[in-house]
């Protein structure tokens, strides 16, 4: 999907005085993961909040609100995983096309 980019502090990134376009779903990912429910105006029940789920110990939880919120944003989703010794989310999915 192709979008505005946003760079690593979430400002909009400018490119040639203009709006950076390209290839979001990566952004759009992350901010599904990051967000609490409540957080986007449009779909106030959008959002995994995974810090809320780093701080407790039920990561199967965790894994499956991260699918179930990809899959209720169109996102087809192949795999979730989570390594708990090194604490990293991995996730293969996109949008269909």
């Amino acid at each position: 999907m192709k979008d505005f980019l946003l760079d690593n502090d979430n400002d909009v990134q400018i490119s040639g005085g203009d709006l950076a376009i390209g290839y979001s779903n990566l952004q759009h990912q992350q901010h599904i993961i990051i967000c609490q429910k409540g957080e986007l105006k449009q779909k106030p029940d959008a959002g995994v909040g995974i810090e809320d789920y780093l701080l407790g110990d039920d990561e199967d939880d965790m894994v499956r609100e991260v699918r179930s919120e990809f899959e209720k944003d169109g996102q087809v989703v192949n795999s979730i995983s989570f390594d708990e010794q090194n604490w990293k989310l991995t996730y293969d999915a996109d949008y269909n096309s």
